[in-house]
This record gives C-alpha cells, structure tokens and sequence, in this order.
C-alpha cells in the first residue's frame, strides 16, 4: 500500500495503522512485557500514595458503568475514570521508566491506557502489547521532535503524552488511517501538563490527565468527531507552539526507522531522573571506599542546568519534594547506601542527620553539561573528607536498564507491598505471558 505523506500527522497515523503484532520483531514484543511488568509494579505499591487515595475516591463516589478496573482499588468504573486513577497511581512513586532525549515516562501514559482501552472492549494481550509499542514509539519521537526548549516550561509526559495515549488507544482499538488522523488531531487540542506542577500531586495529575484525554480522543474519533489534520505540523500547531527548536525529522522517520521503545530506560532509583547522574557516581564511591558520612567536609556536585534548577534545593517536607531534591537524595544514599521508596519514609525525611549531611552538599551548573543536555546527562562529584581526602568522579551519563532479571526482582519488592507472594508470582507469570491471554479479565481480577 503506497503510503499517504499529507502531514507530519499523517506519517504517525499511517504507522499505526499498519502496525502489526505478527509483524513486530520479537525482542521488541519481549521488551513491551517488561515494561508492562516494570510500570504495573509502580502502580501497585502507588495506589496507596495520597494523590492516589484522593482521586480513587473521588471517582468511586462519582458511580457509573463499571467498565474498567482500578488497581488496587476494589472496583470498576467508567473506562474515563479508571484511566484517570490509573495514569495518576501508576506515575506518583517515581519509579516509571523513561527516556533521556524525549525527556519523558514513555510507560506512565502507554500503559494504563492500553490497558484500560483492552479490558473494556475485550482486547487480546497481542492486541495490548501493539498499543503500548505505538504509544511508546508516538512518545519518544514527539518528545525527541519537540525538546530540549520544550522541556523548559511543559511536562512533556503530559503534553506529548496526550498524542501517545490517543495513539496506544486508537492501536488496540484499530481504528482505520483516517480515524487515526482525527484522534491525533483531538489530542493536539487536549494536551497539557506545566512543570510548575513538579513537587505537587498535579505532576501526577498531568499524566492521569494525559491518558483520559487520549482515550477520549480515540473514542470521539471512532464516533466520527473531526479534529484538525495536522495540528503536529501545521503552522499553528504543536510543534511550533510548544518549542523552539524542531527536531520533527525523527518524527519523519517513523515509518522508516527501527523501533525506538528499547532506548527508554528503567528506573533504577525512586527519584527525579536527574537525580540519577550524580547517584550512580555516590554508590560508585560507596564500593570503592569506606565513608564515615559524619566524617564528610562538604560535597560539591555540578550537573546540566535542568538538573540544578529542578532538583538543586534540600526539601523533605513531603515525599513529593524530596523525589526533586538531589540534596535529599545525596544524602539517604551516602548514610543508607540506597534510595528506595523507603528513604522517603515520614521517619527518613525526619531524620535530622539527613538534614545535616544534606546541609553540606552544593549544587551548580556545568556550563559544558548544559550544552550536551539531553543527549548526555553529565555530572562530576567532588566529595572532601574532615581529614582532607578529596573523592573525585565523573559520568556523561546515568545508567542504562538493568537486566530483565532485575526488573522482575523490582517487580516483587515493590508488588509485594500489596499482594501476597504466590499473586505476585502469578501475575507476573501472566504478564511475561501476555501474548498468550485472549481475556485480560483473568488478569485484571488479581490487580482489583
């Protein structure tokens, strides 16, 4: 079929409906279940956070056709809804994957949505693994299209994710090419997301935002709703609207171009991404040396602008804050060599010796890792002793996935928070398997 080239949107429309599973090369199917089994774990051990307890609520008493599931929250309601509580729970705890050059949680909006689109129109687990791949390459492409300068003042997880919820919700509905123009066009005029949001339960918000904003898009599409046929591209359009540098040749390619999803990274930390960088230099130093942190001078850290303006103040008021403050995280990591979800216990960040340990640690800009951010996440860290030793270390940047085998350990700690041991076991056995599940509902009833 000779491909239509009217618009940038039309280049993302076509791929996705001509997206195959049978087409799909097998490590990308096997990485699309790890990311399954990798944002469902943060999902589980979310749903017990404020924003996700607030919101779980609010719908529950809102009532309506139960259509699709709220994990962990004991019921079904309308598809909307369930997305909304699922986008939100599945981004609070801060251990979603991402990716460096999208500057985004590729995962956060891809997954819940799929997910909820599949179990409320009776979707195969094939037919889920293809909309969480659309999503995923919509994501990282637009992110990639629109940043760095779009980045400066938009959550791209909320705004650019908007288009790959429509995209993941449109894949596993299969709707045709035109149908698929019109809900990108949609989710163009409902995407948001501000990063003054960072800090608060509305970061969340934005994504829980993103994921009902693209199902509706692709609902109204499926109904006939019309919605601009280029608000990518166009003069006026998102692109243009949102950034000031256009990147959108990745975009271009994507019918062109080999899957990009495997390049998204998995949270080794439960903090900001751009924390990430200067802790993997603090547990390199860790196995290298024998630190008394009560013995450290001060410890001096310089990182990309981002980084700095994002994470670079000490806050433990509230665990929101202290996941974007790299002091914070220093800190816990030098005194309980980790930074778990349990380093931003009530207790931890009461702790007066975080407090004080964090007071001798200072945060600037390296003008050279500004130049290189996203492409590189560049950090150095020099650290001095009482007794004058001076610790010295450098990255370009954080590190890479680790191995499935590690995410499927991931997956039981955090999991495990919630469910007992022979469940957890269960549904990841079900979720490494997806491919072979016809009714997501056999799933779907241990997540409840």
């Amino acid at each position: 079929m000779e491909k239509r080239r009217q618009s940038l949107q039309a280049e993302v429309a076509q791929f996705i409906s001509e997206l195959q599973y049978n087409s799909l090369p097998g490590e990308i199917i096997e990485d699309a279940k790890y990311r399954l089994l990798d944002w469902l774990g943060g999902a589980l051990v979310g749903a017990r956070y404020t924003p996700s307890v607030i919101v779980t609520e609010m719908v529950k008493s809102n009532g309506g056709i139960a259509q699709a599931t709220v994990l962990k929250g004991g019921l079904k309601v309308p598809l909307s809804q369930a997305v909304l509580v699922n986008g939100i729970i599945g981004h609070v705890a801060e251990v979603d994957d991402g990716h460096r050059l999208a500057i985004a949680h590729p995962g956060a909006v891809t997954i819940p949505t799929a997910l909820a689109i599949a179990e409320t129109y009776n979707k195969t687990g094939k037919e889920l693994l293809t909309g969480i791949i659309a999503g995923y390459e919509v994501l990282i492409r637009l992110g990639t299209a629109v940043n760095p300068s779009h980045y400066h003042m938009w959550h791209t997880t909320g705004t650019c994710g908007t288009f790959a919820a429509a995209a993941a919700a449109a894949s596993v509905l299969k709707l045709d090419r035109d149908r698929i123009l019109m809900s990108l066009g949609i989710a163009g005029t409902m995407a948001s997301g501000s990063r003054e949001t960072f800090g608060t339960h509305a970061k969340a918000l934005n994504v829980g935002h993103a994921c009902q904003s693209g199902i509706q898009s692709a609902l109204l599409a499926m109904k006939g709703f019309t919605g601009p046929e280029d608000i990518l591209g166009g003069k006026k359009g998102f692109i243009k609207a949102t950034s000031s540098n256009d990147n959108s040749k990745i975009l271009k390619q994507i019918n062109d171009s080999s899957f990009l999803s495997r390049t998204a990274y998995f949270k080794v930390y439960a903090s900001c991404g751009h924390t990430n960088s200067p802790l993997d230099l603090i547990f390199m130093i860790l196995q290298e040396h024998d630190l008394l942190p009560q013995s450290i001078r001060q410890v001096q850290i310089k990182t990309y602008l981002t980084a700095v303006e994002l994470t670079g103040q000490f806050k433990n008021s509230n665990e929101e804050e202290a996941k974007f403050s790299l002091p914070y995280c220093i800190a816990v990591a030098l005194l309980y060599k980790r930074v778990t979800l349990e380093e931003f216990s009530f207790d931890k960040l009461n702790d007066p010796l975080v407090a004080k340990i964090a007071a001798k640690i200072k945060i600037t800009e390296d003008p050279e890792a500004t130049r290189n951010f996203p492409r590189e996440r560049r950090a150095s860290i020099q650290i001095e002793m009482d007794n004058n030793l001076i610790i010295a270390k450098e990255t370009i940047s954080s590190k890479d996935a680790p191995d499935y085998s590690a995410l499927e350990e991931k997956f039981r700690s955090l999991a495990s928070t919630c469910l007992e041991r022979q469940r957890v076991e269960t549904v990841k056995e079900m979720i490494l398997g997806i491919d072979k599940l016809d009714d997501l509902n056999m799933l779907m009833k241990h997540l409840m």
